[in-house]
């Protein structure tokens, strides 16, 4: 009988110890996963971070080139108005020019009519 009972508490005991080891591996296992999970979530963070910072980047470097384009491309339109103005001055500044000239030989063709009306009778 005492055989029967010390070989019933020993097998309970194995079969306890067995759950708390089986209890203690589960555990275990739960904080592996748990660990796992929060590398794998910072990992994922810290992609979408980099992404962020990178899209941020491109962004940025596009909007630079733009402002860049917009400005050579207003540059370039006012070198087109200076180029055009400046012709229109020159073409202005030639017809007072001319207009000089021809005020001039028209003057210069009155006084000498004068002259010839006056000086031919006498």
């Amino acid at each position: 009988m005492r055989f029967i009972l010390v070989s019933a508490v020993a097998s309970a005991l194995v079969i306890g110890g067995g759950s708390l080891v089986m209890a203690d591996e589960l555990t275990n296992l739960g904080s592996d996963l748990k660990q796992d999970m929060g590398s794998m979530a910072s990992e994922a963070k810290g992609d979408m971070a980099s992404e962020h910072e990178q899209m941020k980047e491109n962004f940025k470097a596009k909007r630079d080139q733009m402002k860049d384009e917009l400005k050579a491309k207003r540059e370039q339109m006012k070198s087109e108005m200076k180029t055009k103005r400046d012709a229109l001055k020159a073409e202005r500044q030639e017809m007072k020019n001319a207009a000089k000239a021809k005020k001039g030989k028209a003057q210069k063709k009155a006084k000498e009519a004068v002259e010839s009306t006056t000086a031919g009778p006498y």
